[in-house]
This record gives C-alpha cells, sequence and structure tokens, in this order.
C-alpha cells in the first residue's frame, strides 16, 4: 500500500509542481507591476476648480481659556510656594 501511494506521488504531484511554482510566480510579479510609480497630480485640475475660497475663521476663544486657566493654575501654585518659603 505504501509503496502504491508513493509511487502515486511520484509519478502525479511531483510533476505538476514546477507548472504551480510558475504559476505562483505569475501573480506574485503581477501584484507588485507598476507599485513603485509615483503619478504626478494635476495641478491644474485642482487649482482651476470652481470651489469657493475658504471663509474666514475668527480666532478659537477656547485656547484663549485653556491659556488663562493654566496661567491662573501657575500663578496659584506659584504663590503657595512662595508663601511656604517665607
Amino acid at each position: 500500500m505504501s509503496r502504491a501511494l508513493l509511487l502515486f506521488v511520484a509519478l502525479a504531484v511531483v510533476p505538476a509542481l514546477p507548472a504551480a511554482a510558475q504559476d505562483y510566480q505569475d501573480q506574485f510579479a503581477e501584484a507588485f507591476e507598476g507599485m513603485f510609480q509615483i503619478e504626478q497630480p494635476d495641478w491644474e485640475a485642482i487649482t482651476s476648480s470652481d470651489a469657493p475660497p475658504d471663509p474666514p475663521v475668527p480666532l478659537d476663544g477656547g485656547l484663549t481659556a485653556l491659556l488663562a486657566a493654566g496661567a491662573a493654575v501657575g500663578y496659584r501654585r506659584f504663590r503657595a510656594k512662595s508663601a511656604k518659603q517665607a
């Protein structure tokens, strides 16, 4: 039984291996074809669009509030530290 299985593998599977390897190589080469080619964008199409300009944005009050809160906390810690040293 084992000789028959070995004979089957030797006659059927082994000759098919190079064909399968060739098919695998073709798929690998096809997957990477053109992968590293850089396409330049069409700047004229991007800049000549009819999109409206960006609206004017007022300064964000949230950032000002964060800075003021940080300054207040820093001042309180500085005042507490200087009171301990005196």
